[in-house]
């Protein structure tokens, strides 16, 4: 297999995270939109984007993490994603499947049993983890929410331990396609039976749930578009957001 770039599009249906990329790369229509009830941004990321965000992902977590050299099957090291709904925590979704780690999004580190046995958390409020015996042996990283943030401190105005990643400061860095082929590791199986959406409806997330990773998997697998709403379900946003995007 040769380096992953962003301007070969996938023939058929994507089986494997390869495939997938190259689908995404591929794709000009949006892949991820991030509303923020707060602020009331709207950012849309189209496939290509969200590829290339994925792509600098792998290259960073293969850099400082060892996750790719874990067997995929039922060993496989666990990512945790203690973030809120956003569109950069789409984009790790991708990049760690990619890489053959499960990847679980969570709200909060009270569930301290299941994260005890992470390889990673990624997080956008480190101070929840800094002193935390969740962490466990866990490395931890930390990512801010901005498309150019030049590093977690300079985003947010809080310092973190040098022993923390900081992912925003380093991903930027990294190349726009991959310097070794992926693992083969399938995607997770679509389903078979129509979902109660139309086709064309696009997929609304405003929590993260424990089978949400797998089914921003299979929505981006079946060209679907994920819309990740960033607090309540209710106010002006929320109706744009529904207006926008074609739900009211």
């Amino acid at each position: 297999m040769s380096p992953l770039t962003l301007n070969s599009p996938s023939q058929q249906p994507p089986e494997d995270f390869a495939q997938l990329l190259e689908s995404l790369a591929s794709r000009p229509q949006p892949a991820v939109v991030h509303y923020d009830a707060e602020t009331g941004d709207r950012v849309e990321l189209s496939g290509r984007v969200l590829a290339n965000w994925a792509i600098k992902l792998i290259g960073l977590l293969r850099d400082e993490y060892d996750i790719e050299d874990e067997p995929v099957g039922e060993s496989r090291p666990l990512v945790v994603l203690d973030m809120a709904t956003h569109w950069k925590a789409a984009a790790l979704v991708l990049a760690a499947s990619a890489l053959g780690a499960e990847v679980q999004l969570m709200p909060s580190a009270d569930d301290a049993a299941e994260v005890l046995r992470a390889s990673l958390v990624v997080t956008d409020h480190p101070s929840a983890w800094l002193d935390s015996e969740a962490l466990g042996e866990a490395d931890l990283a930390v990512i801010s929410h901005g498309m150019l943030d030049a590093s977690f401190t300079d985003a947010t105005g809080l310092e973190v331990p040098a022993w923390v990643l900081d992912i925003s400061a380093e991903v930027r860095q990294h190349p726009d396609r991959l310097n070794a082929p992926l693992p083969v590791v399938p995607l997770p199986n679509t389903p078979q039976e129509p979902t109660p959406q139309e086709p064309s409806s696009p997929m609304v997330v405003t929590a993260w749930a424990k089978d949400t990773a797998e089914t921003l998997l299979q929505t981006w697998a079946q060209q679907g578009t994920v819309v990740l709403f960033q607090g309540a379900p209710e106010g002006e946003t929320w109706k744009q957001m529904l207006s926008n995007e074609g739900l009211a």
